[in-house]
């Protein structure tokens, strides 16, 4: 069974391109929970795009990309926030006992932009990634314990944060 490579030529279609095209909602996702803003999220993904593109000859396996994109994703952040270290403003959690799915959603997303930036990554890249505790930690450029360390701190912050709607949900029903 032969295998396709990333490598541009020959059939007509970049595999790459194919790639980006097949994951291209996914990784914004993944963009969107790193970052916390949409905008945000699209250049990320953007500038992960850009850089891995000319490199795209040497992913000899065509499944590594998303995996390239991801870490360059990471790392990019990482490093955009290590230069601006600007606080993210966030709009205040609801008020009131009825809590509707889409705030929910807001309130996680709030939640995740509240987190230092390694533990929100760690967060993202483990639970809604579905990485395991190695690849978060290989992502991060960190060691398992450390990636561990990260991962525990996130969950009981957002924990924290989150109680509040678990209370109001738990009335509601």
């Amino acid at each position: 069974m032969k295998r396709e490579s990333m490598r541009p030529g020959g059939s007509g279609s970049d595999p790459f391109d194919e790639f980006v095209a097949a994951r291209y909602q996914a990784l914004l996702r993944g963009a969107y929970l790193i970052t916390g803003d949409v905008h945000d999220a699209r250049d990320l993904l953007h500038d992960a795009l850009a850089r891995v593109y000319p490199k795209r000859s040497a992913i000899r396996e065509p499944g590594a990309a998303e995996g390239y994109v991801r870490r360059t994703m990471v790392r990019t952040h990482v490093s955009r926030w290590r230069r601006t270290r600007r606080e993210v403003l966030t709009s205040a959690p609801p008020d009131g006992p009825a809590v509707q799915e889409a705030d929910r959603d807001e309130r996680l997303a709030a939640a995740l932009a509240g987190l230092p930036r390694r533990q929100r990554a760690a967060v993202v890249l483990r639970y809604y990634l579905d990485l395991s505790v190695a690849q978060v930690a290989e992502e991060l450029g960190c060691s398992v314990p450390t990636a561990k360390t990260h991962l525990a701190r996130g969950i009981k912050a957002l924990r924290q944060e989150l109680e509040p709607i678990k209370e109001l949900v738990g009335r509601e029903r």
